[in-house]
């Protein structure tokens, strides 16, 4: 991995995987197509798109029909690398592992990143119940692609900062089983997004297809909300008297649920595509 890093410039601090944002811009504008691997920059338009729940509802693993009226994020750095993703295809299910997490899950320490391949370091945010929206573009350098780093910012700018009033995640929704009906709000900050190593990132997600990058074009972050909510259970959220969303307390099974999800890889899925 080193070898690549030093040939593109690239510098890494305490350990492989915190990289010196301002040593990646200058290698990526230094990347000729001259280099002695014939390596060449590439632009890398961003989006990001909900992939479900926001047009029509979804059903979770305990029965929830559940559908989202906001969806909002506060977007950090995104990292693209030719390591493989840190997990299996996500299927939902009752028996997930401990805490809803499959063992495999629970382990992110097993993934390999391998060398850097490119980046989008602009903060942005965005609410995907509004529909797909644009990131500020990113850069990178021709080879392949086969997974990601997703990172929430902890200051909100863009789009959605007001949206998010602070917050790193905001959803509302609604939840439908049997006779029961729930307005719900959840507000999550960075440190609810931290993953093991106290980062607010989510590692070893998939670039579908592994795609050979060889021309400027777009990744898409698709966001699959589904993964977020497919282990949470509103039967103990109170009813909403006036319509309005309650907002999940921040002890209750219901938010730590979601908040399990939103730390999940397979709930980031990255499509590199071109004009």
């Amino acid at each position: 991995m080193h070898s690549r890093f030093q040939r593109l410039g690239f510098a890494m601090l305490a350990g492989p995987m915190l990289l010196v944002t301002s040593a990646m811009v200058g290698a990526l504008s230094s990347v000729s197509c001259t280099s002695a691997t014939a390596e060449k920059r590439v632009v890398l338009n961003t989006r990001i798109v909900a992939d479900d729940a926001i047009d029509a509802p979804i059903v979770n693993a305990y029965g929830w029909s559940l559908v989202l009226t906001r969806a909002a994020l506060s977007i950090g750095p995104l990292y693209y690398w030719n390591g493989a993703p840190a997990f299996a295809e996500w299927k939902p299910r009752h028996d997930d592992g401990f805490f809803g997490i499959r063992s495999a899950h629970a382990h992110p320490g097993h993934y390999v990143p391998g060398d850097a391949m490119g980046q989008m370091l602009t903060p942005a945010s965005v609410d995907l119940a509004l529909g797909e929206a644009s990131l500020p573009p990113g850069e990178g350098v021709s080879g392949i692609y086969r997974s990601a780093r997703f990172m929430f910012a902890d200051k909100p700018v863009g789009d959605a900062a007001e949206v998010l009033g602070g917050h790193v995640v905001v959803l509302e929704g609604e939840g439908k089983k049997d006779t029961m009906v729930r307005v719900f709000r959840a507000e999550f900050d960075i440190a609810d997004v931290l993953d093991a190593a106290d980062e607010p990132r989510v590692e070893g997600c998939a670039i579908e297809g592994e795609p050979d990058v060889q021309a400027d074009g777009t990744m898409t972050v698709h966001l699959a909300l589904s993964v977020w909510l497919d282990q949470v259970e509103l039967d103990a959220v109170p009813e909403s008297v006036d319509g309005t969303p309650v907002l999940l307390a921040r002890d209750s099974a219901a938010f730590r649920a979601i908040e399990r999800g939103v730390k999940k890889a397979p709930a980031f899925r990255f499509q590199y595509s071109t004009p």
